[in-house]
């Protein structure tokens, strides 16, 4: 078995189980979309989905089980035998498929240190670097930065985001394309957005994901900006609203963003009407962002404001029927060299027992659902 192989013991001590119970023990290692984990962890801990029973479950490095960044899952894989350990790190969907198709490798808890749900902020008391067997992402290799070699893939639903704004100076409900494109290129002052020519000398701009993330090849894809188009992004202090130096050399705007989603939706609450400008000089600016569902509702929490886009307002029936298009297609892929456990697994997730399954109609919105398609970020929806 490619993966590490732990002796019968240790997994006993580890997850309390009797040696004569235990008849192997594999790892599969899992990473990829950020936006699609909440839904992956509930697919994972129920019965009969992925596992014949409940799974012990591991998980750090968050607010909630289902939103840490670090989970792991032990037990018995449907159609298996002995005991399986699915060591999940979710680094983004961009990473997720340049980890499959390349054999580069993440940062896991160590399967030989597992102690139970551990739902803390934490990070993991021992981690390993290992390669990576499966990954989820937000789009199909072919819109993704690594397209060769070819992964395996299947589709598991459909995912969904929003765009949001901080308490600023622009006070709008609703952004276009064209909005954003001009403020991904870091020129948008705020005229742009409310037709007010006397608001010439405060900017709108974007804070969002660094290039690891499938929520940002969605968002550039579907706003038209491109979906490696270099941007000029910010990032804020989620208390003060000061923007960051992003280098530590005086550099506040480029290419540059959030290796995670939910810490980006934390900083949207702050207010920057009185803020400093670095780029400008200028007092007071504004500040959008892209977000999956889930990292939009923690957003809007802590004082943020959902947008509607290109004038259509986000909800589950919206996306269904193609009007709101701010989504993507959700795979699992597997690595060419994955073994036949981790296989397995990758054909219990895409099976339609699968996370399809467990989408909860906003977040992730299964397959069967959908009144609509798209090949990829880039294409405008069609009705079936």
């Amino acid at each position: 078995m490619k993966n590490t192989i732990l002796s019968k013991s240790i997994i006993a001590a580890v997850l309390g189980l009797s040696i004569s119970s235990v008849s192997h023990a594999g790892v599969v290692y899992l990473t990829g979309s950020t936006a699609a984990r909440a839904n992956v962890y509930n697919c994972l801990i129920f019965p009969g989905a992925v596992f014949t029973a409940a799974p012990t479950v591991t998980t750090y490095s968050g607010s909630s089980a289902s939103g840490s960044t670090y989970m792991a899952f032990s037990g018995t894989l449907v159609g298996g035998s002995g005991t399986t350990i699915i060591d999940c790190d979710w680094s983004g969907s961009e990473a997720g498929y340049k980890d499959v198709a390349t054999g580069a490798s993440e940062s896991f808890i160590d399967p030989t240190s597992l102690n139970g749900l551990n739902n803390g902020t934490a990070a993991p008391s021992a981690t390993v670097s290992h390669t990576v067997d499966l990954a989820m992402a937000d789009n199909a290799q072919a819109y993704s930065r690594t397209t060769s070699p070819t992964v395996a893939t299947k589709p598991v639903g459909v995912i969904t985001f929003k765009w949001v704004r901080n308490p600023g100076l622009w006070t709008g409900s609703n952004v276009t394309d064209s909005q954003i494109q001009n403020a991904l290129n870091g020129y948008a002052p705020r005229a742009l957005f409310d037709g007010n020519s006397a608001h010439v000398n405060d900017e709108v701009y974007v804070s969002g994901r660094d290039n690891s993330s499938g929520t940002r090849v969605n968002a550039f894809g579907d706003s038209g900006f491109g979906i490696f188009t270099s941007p000029n992004q910010i990032e804020i202090n989620g208390t003060t609203g000061a923007q960051v130096d992003l280098t530590g050399s005086g550099v506040y705007e480029g290419d540059y963003g959030f290796s995670s989603g939910g810490t980006l939706a934390k900083t949207l609450g702050a207010n920057t009407t009185t803020a400093t400008d670095q780029i400008t000089g200028n007092t007071g600016f504004s500040v959008i962002a892209y977000l999956g569902y889930n990292d939009a509702v923690t957003a809007i929490g802590v004082g943020a404001t959902e947008l509607t886009y290109d004038g259509v307002a986000f909800n589950p029936t919206a996306v269904e029927q193609g009007q709101y298009t701010f989504w993507g297609n959700e795979f699992v892929s597997h690595s060419p060299t994955a073994d036949a456990e981790a296989v397995s697994a990758w054909t219990l997730l895409g099976a339609s027992t699968g996370v399809t399954a467990y989408g909860d109609g906003n977040a992730l919105i299964s397959l069967s659902a959908m009144q609509a398609s798209r090949s990829g970020p880039n294409s405008v929806p069609s009705h079936n």
